[in-house]
C-alpha cells in the first residue's frame, strides 16, 4: 500500500476520533467554511441549545440563540474575524433549550492552506456563567465597598503584609491633593511634616514588624499645605490559618480636638497659676496679721 493510500485509509479513523474528542469535550463545538457558513456542531451544543445538526447550519442561526442585546455585538466581532482573519474572541449569553440564558467565552481559530487562504474555522463556545456572576457580584461588592470607603469621615487606606500601601480612599486624595502613583508604598511619607517624619516611619516599621493593631498621631499636609493632626489607627488583617492578609487603617483628623484639649490645659494651667498665686496673697495675710496681733 502507498504512503497516500495508506493516508487515505487512516482518514475514517482520524475523523471518528475526532468526532469522540469533539463530543467528549465540555465545550460547544463549532466548524464554519472560510464565509462564516456552519458545518459542525458536536452533541454538547445540540443537548444544551435543543437543535439538531439539520437545525443548526447556516450562517446566522446561531446568532438567534444569543441574548437580544449581545447579538449586534457579537455579529460584528465575529464578521471583523471573517474579514480580516483574526482569531476570534467574545463573551455572550446564550438560550438553553429551558429558555434561560447562560454566559459563554466564545473562541475560533482559521486554519489555512498552503496559500495562506482561510479554508476553516474552528471554533469553541466555553460555559463561563458561574463565574461571571461571581464576578459580577464581586464587582458589586467592591463597588459598595468603594462607595463606603469614599463616605465615611476617615482618610482610609490598606497596605500589605510589608506595609506597602496599594489603595487609598477618596478623602485622602482630597485631603492631599495627591495621587496613586505619589502615594503608593511608602509615598505618603511626603505629606508628613518633617519635624515627625523620622520618627513616624521608625515606628511604623517597627509597627508592621509586630503584626499588631496600633496606633500614632501625627500631622499630615493638606494640599493648600497647611498641616492638621490625625489619629491613626491600624489592624490586621487575618485568614482563617492566622496568615497575615493585610493592614486597614484609617486617619481621623483630632485637630480640633487637640486645640480644644490645649485650651483646657492652658486654662487649668492659669487656673492653677492664680490659685497659686491667691494662696501665696492670703499666706502673706495671715503672716501679717499674726505680727499684728503679736503686737
Amino acid at each position: 500500500m502507498s504512503h497516500s493510500d495508506a493516508a487515505s485509509a487512516s482518514l475514517p479513523q482520524t475523523e471518528n476520533e475526532f468526532l469522540f474528542l469533539a463530543d467528549f469535550i465540555p465545550q460547544l463545538v463549532w466548524i464554519t467554511d472560510a464565509t462564516g457558513f456552519h458545518t459542525y456542531f458536536n452533541q454538547r451544543w445540540i443537548d444544551f441549545t435543543g437543535y439538531t445538526l439539520a437545525d443548526s447550519v447556516g450562517s446566522d442561526m446561531w446568532n438567534n440563540l444569543l441574548h437580544p442585546d449581545d447579538r449586534a455585538r457579537a455579529r460584528q466581532v465575529w464578521g471583523q474575524s471573517l474579514a480580516t482573519g483574526a482569531d476570534y474572541e467574545i463573551e455572550y449569553r446564550f438560550k438553553a433549550q429551558d429558555g434561560e440564558y447562560r454566559w459563554f467565552l466564545a473562541q475560533a481559530l482559521p486554519r489555512r492552506n498552503a496559500a495562506g487562504n482561510v479554508v476553516t474555522w474552528f471554533g469553541t463556545c466555553t460555559d463561563i456563567h458561574d463565574q461571571k456572576v461571581a464576578g459580577e457580584l464581586l464587582q458589586e461588592r467592591e463597588s459598595e465597598f468603594t462607595t463606603l470607603a469614599d463616605n465615611v469621615a476617615q482618610l482610609s487606606w490598606m497596605a500589605r503584609p510589608d506595609g506597602h500601601i496599594y489603595w487609598y480612599n477618596k478623602r485622602w486624595y482630597d485631603y492631599t491633593g495627591t495621587d496613586l502613583v505619589a502615594m503608593e508604598g511608602w509615598g505618603w511619607d511626603k505629606v508628613h511634616h518633617p519635624d515627625h517624619r523620622k520618627q513616624v516611619v521608625e515606628f511604623v516599621q517597627k509597627a508592621w514588624l509586630a503584626g499588631k493593631p496600633w496606633e500614632l498621631t501625627f500631622p499630615l499636609r493638606a494640599q493648600n499645605g497647611e498641616y492638621q493632626w490625625f489619629l491613626t489607627r491600624v489592624v490586621p488583617v487575618r485568614d482563617e490559618q492566622g496568615h497575615l492578609l493585610r493592614w486597614l487603617g484609617t486617619n481621623t483628623d483630632v485637630t480640633e480636638m487637640r486645640q480644644l484639649q490645649e485650651q483646657l490645659q492652658n486654662s487649668y494651667d492659669d487656673l492653677e497659676a492664680k490659685v497659686t498665686f491667691r494662696n501665696l496673697e492670703l499666706e502673706h495675710e495671715v503672716q501679717h496679721l499674726r505680727k499684728q496681733v503679736a503686737q
